[in-house]
């Protein structure tokens, strides 16, 4: 009895080390990473952000200051347009271009979209550079985009102009 059960006790362990060698023989490591079906990566800006988004009011920028953003999303750059009201803020537009975008990404099981700078760029577009997750939504009744928020909870909307 003790000898059937010391034969399948070697079987098994051979078994498994035998299937261990066959998976990782088979399919090496960096394949998991590039072939992993949740995420979907772009080379141009994918088609649902492209165009000129921009939020609906003024939020607040800092005490005594508002701003309204918008963002222009080209085929390979994008622009971020930032209107102040109040203060002695000047309007600024920080232009992104393909080199200072780092990548492109679909994650298909929240279907949001990752776009995030990266390259070379100077210390003035390094304040503003962000990485944005965008889920494109309906929100009252109008086709949107919605911004995740770094910190907090709060989401901000941005409606085609």
């Amino acid at each position: 009895m003790r000898l059937k059960h010391l034969f399948a006790a070697v079987a098994v362990c051979v078994g498994v080390a035998g299937m261990a060698t066959t998976l990782s023989t088979t399919q090496p490591a960096s394949a998991v990473t590039t072939s992993n079906k949740d995420f979907h990566k772009y080379q141009t800006m994918p088609n649902a952000l492209r165009g000129t988004w921009q939020t609906k009011g003024y939020s607040k920028y800092r005490k005594g200051v508002k701003v309204n953003s918008t963002y222009k999303f080209n085929k390979n750059s994008y622009t971020l347009i930032m209107k102040f009201k109040g203060g002695n803020v000047r309007s600024k537009t920080i232009h992104f271009p393909k080199k200072e975008v780092a990548g492109m990404w679909y994650e298909r099981k929240t279907k949001v979209y990752d776009v995030f700078p990266g390259g070379k760029m100077s210390d003035a577009k390094k304040v503003y550079a962000s990485y944005l997750k965008l889920k494109p939504v309906r929100h009252n009744g109008r086709k949107a985009l919605a911004l995740y928020p770094i910190e907090g909870t709060k989401m901000t909307y941005f409606y085609r102009q």
